[in-house]
């Protein structure tokens, strides 16, 4: 009788480690929680947050950025190139579609209107023709309706 009482305590005290247990064990295949895709630099993608260089903090580019958009029209779904720049100006990021990060660019001293550069990419911006963003000499984006 004793050995049944115990052998009965046993399995009642191993049907409540398991009740406990089970629900607070991660599970292997849970999805990540919302939020938790933290980059290098702490920005949270999933909340829109990319890192900016230039700006040296995570930014949500359609609020801290120029939407530039391509000039060749295609019946895809048109993705928008972002351009963010310093506080002082000097520099230019380029945030393009396909694109891990930003291309940094430059501000050239000798040009007419503000210029910047790099790697093949001129950027430049007009009080009246808005950004243009050339690759190779050729127009790829621009802030402008077309």
């Amino acid at each position: 009788m004793k050995k049944l009482i115990l052998l009965l305590v046993a399995l009642v005290l191993l049907v409540v480690l398991v009740i406990v247990y089970i629900p607070f064990t991660p599970s292997q295949t849970a999805e990540p929680r919302v939020g938790a895709d933290r980059d290098a630099h702490s920005c949270i993608a999933s909340a829109g947050y990319t890192y900016s260089a230039v700006r040296g903090e995570c930014i949500r580019l359609w609020e801290a950025g120029t939407a530039l958009f391509p000039v060749i029209q295609v019946e895809e779904p048109v993705l928008a190139a972002y351009v963010v720049q310093s506080e002082n100006g000097r520099e230019a990021e380029v945030f393009l579609p396909g694109f891990e990060q930003g291309l940094l660019m430059n501000q050239a001293e000798d040009a007419d209107v503000p210029t910047w550069t790099a790697n093949g990419w001129t950027l430049t911006y007009d009080p009246d023709q808005g950004w243009k963003l050339f690759q190779d000499g050729e127009e790829v984006y621009t802030s402008k309706a077309q």
